[in-house]
């Protein structure tokens, strides 16, 4: 009975995640732990949040607010690196730590959140779907990824604009950071549906923009992050560029292109 247990549980896909981990995803959940610990945000209470300005009780003086975010980003992290490395369970990590995430980023200013953050579950859904009928890497055509830009955009500001007016906040500097660091995700999101390369180089500008947007909320957990990130995305561009030439080389004489396109 003991060693069937044992026997389902490395065989689980839980178990086979951590199996996978390699050195620099450690490095990844070290800066994120290490900034966290060393600044102290890991014990940010929930207090501090605009939503429980002024509040004062046992349940807003927990560290929620920094354990979560904290929490959240490590998931990022693991999540993100698996699905540089083409490793489909991470869409799943993924989606479901966009629900932690968008209450954190909720709780430290962006008050769009709630508008946005749910099109973002949906984004990150969809490739735990269709990553097995994209088996290979794709690009996109330029006038395609200029449309879904265009596109990206123009749904990121109205829906911030909505939000950030209707709260009363006006539209600050957070306003302007979430909403184009909205827009780069929803069309990085969307390439990543199709496995398209092309991500990686939208991911790598808001990977700036994002750090950008750490330092204004004060989100030190996501400073370490989008530190990291800046790198992986580069590694990405390259692991990405290298499968995609490894495969199409073969079959080059009947590789035929369409607008969103495999090999």
């Amino acid at each position: 009975m003991l060693s069937k247990t044992a026997n389902n549980i490395r065989q689980s896909r839980f178990f086979q995640f951590f199996l996978k981990v390699d050195y620099f995803d450690i490095l990844g959940v070290v800066i994120v732990l290490g900034t966290s610990l060393v600044l102290h945000y890991w014990s940010k209470p929930l207090s501090a949040s605009w939503f429980f300005h002024g509040e004062s009780n046992a349940f807003t003086r927990l560290p929620l607010l920094g354990l979560f975010a904290t929490a959240s980003a490590v998931a990022s992290i693991l999540s993100t690196r698996f699905i540089a490395k083409q490793k489909a369970l991470d869409n799943t990590i993924s989606w479901i730590n966009v629900v932690v995430a968008g209450v954190v980023d909720f709780f430290n200013g962006n008050v769009g959140a709630f508008l946005t953050y749910p099109i973002s579950m949906v984004t990150n859904w969809l490739p735990t779907k269709t990553w097995s009928r994209y088996q290979r890497v794709g690009r996109v055509k330029p006038f395609i990824l200029i449309g879904l830009i265009l596109l990206s955009i123009t749904v990121s500001f109205g829906l911030n604009a909505f939000a950030f007016r209707f709260s009363g906040w006006g539209l600050d500097a957070m306003y302007w950071f979430s909403s184009t660091t909205f827009a780069l995700a929803l069309t990085a999101d969307i390439l990543n549906i199709f496995r398209i390369k092309d991500q990686w180089y939208i991911w790598s500008v808001y990977n700036v923009a994002n750090l950008g947007k750490a330092l204004i909320q004060g989100n030190f957990a996501n400073v370490g992050k989008y530190s990291y990130y800046i790198i992986n995305s580069l590694i990405a561009i390259l692991t990405w560029t290298v499968k995609r030439e490894a495969k199409i080389r073969p079959n080059h004489l009947n590789h035929t292109e369409t607008a969103i396109e495999g090999e």
